[in-house]
């Protein structure tokens, strides 16, 4: 099986940006801290490295609609650091916070639910969706990838412990959360799972409790397709079809689409983007938001006025119906 490329999950700490904006930012009536409800579709791109912020703020502001940016936090970096960027990023987009990147599993128990206390209460107000579960299915995310179904169903179970743990301090916070399944199977193409246990279509009922099915409002795709989920051919009507029934009460979509690395072919990556946003124009589905949340915004999108990627981003969503 084609085995996914963790070294595209390579998170820059945010301190440094934290430290060089607090001060403008906490004085600039632009900013406020309130949660927002995402308006419908959304269009969204991921934030991996918080660095060059204002130029982060100005390629944003200048998308034809209000973004969605979804923020991966670093373990190693407080919460404490995120307000100050945040903030600003919340002047001018909605904002998804991911709670723990599946880059950094495997973890335990106590160490997962720590870090998400630490995110919702120290971040209040500036987060308008919780990720509480990235790639959650991914079999990278254990300690034992290859190991025995008893060992691998422990394991799992332990991860599913981590996600319901997250979940109960989000709403009890009175918070929105999105979980996130790799997609590794559209029953017609080859496999990208290491054991059975990993399939998307079966991972969410064998280990997340009832309640969290329940309540979860965001449940969503990673996609992979160059390279490392390889030879599907997915049906996307069926296949989201299959996940609000897993989900019942939540909106579906993306919630990460890219290439393992900026080094692939750019008619590749220039294809994703061109023919996944678009689909908030063509899926014929009131519980479809789109997302989408390209992985590579800071690297490839920014500064943007000379980034073509970026205008191709621009160019793609203005011709895509209004958030609503």
């Amino acid at each position: 099986m084609p085995l996914i490329d963790l070294f595209r999950k390579s998170v820059p700490v945010a301190a440094a940006a934290a430290s060089l904006v607090a001060a403008t930012v906490l004085s600039s009536p632009a900013a406020h801290a309130q949660v927002e409800t995402l308006k419908a579709p959304v269009y969204g791109v991921t934030l991996d490295d918080l660095s060059k912020l204002d130029a982060i703020v100005a390629s944003l502001s200048n998308l034809p609609y209000r973004p969605t940016v979804r923020v991966v936090f670093d373990p190693d970096t407080p919460a404490s650091d995120y307000y100050a960027p945040l903030l600003r990023l919340h002047a001018v987009a909605y904002v998804m916070g991911e709670v723990l990147d599946s880059y950094y599993f495997p973890t335990n128990l106590t160490s997962y639910k720590a870090r998400t206390q630490e995110l919702v209460s120290t971040l209040k107000g500036t987060v308008d969706v919780w990720e509480i579960a990235n790639e959650i299915n991914g079999e990278w995310l254990r300690p034992h990838p290859s190991g025995s179904a008893s060992v691998v169903n422990s394991e799992e179970s332990q991860i599913g412990q981590m996600v319901a743990a997250a979940n109960t301090i989000v709403k009890g916070a009175g918070g929105k959360t999105a979980i996130t399944l790799y997609y590794n199977d559209d029953s017609k193409g080859k496999n990208c799972w290491e054991k059975p246990q990993d399939y998307w279509k079966t991972w969410p009922t064998s280990f997340l409790p009832a309640n969290v099915l329940q309540s979860t409002d965001y449940a969503l795709f990673s996609y992979y397709p160059y390279q490392d989920c390889t030879g599907l051919s997915p049906n996307w009507n069926a296949d989201f079809a299959a996940l609000e029934k897993i989900f019942p009460n939540a909106k579906v979509g993306f919630g990460e689409i890219g290439t393992s690395s900026v080094s692939a072919p750019a008619s590749v990556q220039q294809n994703l983007i061109t023919t996944y946003y678009p689909m908030v124009n063509s899926m014929n589905d009131p519980r479809f938001i789109g997302g989408f949340f390209w992985w590579n915004y800071a690297e490839q999108m920014v500064p943007y006025a000379k980034s073509n990627y970026w205008q191709l981003l621009r160019q793609t969503m203005i011709n895509l119906k209004a958030p609503n």
